[in-house]
């Protein structure tokens, strides 16, 4: 169980994408180590109401807030409605991502616009947002989620690592820009669970093709934003939570290869 305690004075921390898959299992942890979050949904509000039923049976501190990403108005809706019930804002974890297979013979702007807006320009205008909100005293941490294939880039879903690729240099220029008011950092994944267009079978044999012989589960992603959120001497560091993925160095993303 939580004690209250841990709640006092320690802010809202918004988790975008947060009411379900990776997203929900950083809600609980983060909620876990004594943070009040912000659950994030698009059009997942059932999904949401579970992921705030799970922190507060824990003794938690939780609430929902609905926003379309592809807005620029998200960012600002967000961080006021964390300072509305909360206070004031004291961490982000950019985990909500659009992801769709495209590459070199199929990309369109629309697709890749929706891409950047949802994965890049409003990640970046939520850090500006929260960065206006804090006073002279006040200091926060934000984790953006990227993808270990950053570090072993293939030309599958590109404008999807296009958009991570620009979260990486923000999370690189903003961690020595913004010091020492706002702590910037990185998680990047291996495959964790199942994508739309793989089998449970063709996700077996990705997660056991792994280096370390499994793969990453939503519970490591977590324990590892969790690490970064309370890390205060840690900034501009990216942890690889993929099980030594990123060291196959495929040619093509990994659910071509292993289907």
């Amino acid at each position: 169980m939580i004690h209250t305690r841990w709640l006092m004075n320690r802010g809202g921390v918004i988790v975008t994408g947060g009411s379900k898959r990776i997203g929900r299992a950083i809600c609980i942890g983060l909620a876990s180590a004594g943070f009040q979050i912000l659950v994030h949904h698009r059009n997942s509000l059932e999904e949401a109401e579970e992921t705030v039923r799970l922190i507060i049976s824990n003794g938690g501190s939780a609430t929902i807030c609905q926003a379309d990403l592809s807005e620029v108005s998200s960012a600002k809706k967000l961080v006021d409605s964390a300072i509305e019930n909360f206070g004031k804002v004291s961490g982000l974890v950019n985990n909500a991502s659009v992801f769709i297979h495209d590459d070199i013979s199929s990309i369109s702007s629309d697709l890749w616009d929706n891409h950047m807006n949802v994965n890049a320009k409003v990640p970046v205008l939520l850090i500006s947002e929260i960065l206006d909100s804090l006073k002279d005293d006040e200091k926060a941490s934000v984790v953006n989620i990227l993808d270990q294939k950053l570090s072993n880039p293939n030309p599958d879903y590109l404008s999807y690592t296009a958009s991570k690729y620009v979260m990486l240099g923000m999370t690189d220029s903003l961690s020595r820009g913004l010091a020492p008011k706002v702590r910037i950092n990185a998680v990047a994944p291996g495959h964790t669970l199942v994508s739309d267009l793989q089998t449970k079978e063709g996700f077996s044999r990705a997660q056991s093709g792994s280096p370390l012989g499994f793969g990453p589960s939503p519970y490591d992603i977590s324990e590892a934003v969790c690490y970064l959120m309370k890390a205060r001497a840690v900034t501009g560091q990216v942890i690889y939570v993929d099980s030594g993925e990123r060291f196959l160095s495929r040619s093509r993303d990994v659910v071509f290869e292993t289907e």
